[in-house]
């Protein structure tokens, strides 16, 4: 049928093509270019439409920061390959490896084929930053109540710490103890978690760089330390991360601006449980890895164990504690905690020494 030659056309490369036509076929380009998106596999994808959560528990025997008998004061994991207790294991017989990490890591993935749920982590407290002297300097008490917001004081800097030297050999440690590791068969971490905290990264990047591990940081906003008040725990801008560590990678959603730290409000406790719990929730959820690592804080991690039922042990700037983590899927959504009162004493106008004083 011929169309009636009245027809209004458009002209693509100097050939006439009726409008309607013109329109249909541009419209149909567009939807398959839409529809191909972008081929990156998201580590964080779009919610389920059905909420969930996790029970977590830690399954002791393995290292022995998770024994009630290890001392957290005396114990050091560097002396103790990150704390792998020497022992057999029932896969055993099926393994000809002789080497205590390999009958480990064939171990756990024995265990992972029967049950999906269980995975490995190493978490790792950043090393030594300048907040951390600050409260050293003034004293806790006048941290808290006077120091701990400001950006810094007689020199130092703290808001998003630094890590120090002394800090920055802290991590180097840790790297040095995987490199003697790594010939006896530790398992690789296959997803490396990072707190976008600037110490946090650098620690990090000094305990893994250089290792061919496959390191690549992989930024999540809830693994933070706690929140609000304190300005060592302000984290920078998207942007400004991004410059600072171009070779990160931020979850999915990651805002430009800190969306959770509040300036006259500290997160208690209870708060800060949830939210760690809740970036574990993610992890099982979107994570189908069983080793991973994850740099992060002393009240974060100090919230992980208590999430997975831990004991509680202490963690010093640049330490590190391996636990193996059983989850059980429970439907409906995690609880949210009351709101309770900020988790800080009456802020000072002026520091605490200076009180009284004519």
């Amino acid at each position: 049928m011929l169309l009636p030659s009245n027809i209004h056309k458009s002209k693509v490369c100097g050939i006439g093509i009726p409008i309607p036509i013109f329109f249909a076929s541009a419209f149909l380009i567009l939807l398959f270019y839409f529809s191909m998106g972008d081929t990156h596999h998201d580590l964080v994808p779009a919610e389920p439409s059905r909420d969930f959560h996790f029970k977590f528990a830690v399954l002791k025997g393995y290292f022995m920061q998770s024994e009630d008998s290890t001392d957290d004061v005396t114990f050091d994991f560097k002396k103790s390959n990150f704390g792998l207790i020497n022992r057999t294991y029932d896969t055993d017989v099926a393994s000809a490896e002789k080497e205590q990490w390999k009958r480990f890591e064939a171990h756990i993935r024995t265990l992972v084929s029967q049950d999906p749920s269980i995975k490995v982590i190493w978490l790792g407290r950043h090393g030594q930053g300048w907040h951390n002297v600050a409260e050293t300097k003034y004293g806790t008490k006048a941290w808290d109540c006077y120091y701990s917001a400001l950006d810094g004081h007689d020199g130092i800097t703290w808001a998003d710490a630094n890590l120090t030297t002394a800090g920055q050999q802290q991590a180097l440690d840790v790297n040095a103890l995987w490199k003697q590791q790594l010939p006896h068969g530790i398992p690789v971490p296959e997803t490396f978690y990072v707190s976008p905290l600037t110490r946090t990264i650098e620690t990090a990047d000094l305990s893994f760089n250089g290792l061919e591990l496959g390191y690549k940081p992989f930024i999540k906003e809830l693994c933070r330390e706690a929140l609000g008040i304190h300005t060592c725990d302000r984290r920078s801008t998207k942007s400004h991360i991004a410059k600072t560590f171009p070779h990160v990678t931020f979850e999915q959603g990651f805002s430009e601006p800190d969306p959770l730290w509040e300036k006259d409000y500290r997160e208690p406790p209870a708060a800060r449980r949830y939210r760690l719990a809740r970036f574990l929730d993610d992890v099982w959820k979107s994570d189908d890895g069983v080793f991973f690592s994850l740099t992060s804080h002393s009240g974060a991690i100090a919230s992980i164990l208590e999430v997975i039922g831990h004991r509680k042990f202490a963690l010093e700037t640049g330490g590190v504690i391996p636990v193996v983590v059983r989850a059980e899927k429970v439907d409906g959504a995690r609880e949210i905690p009351p709101k309770e009162p900020s988790d800080s004493p009456p802020m000072c106008d002026r520091p605490p020494e200076m009180v009284g004083a004519v």
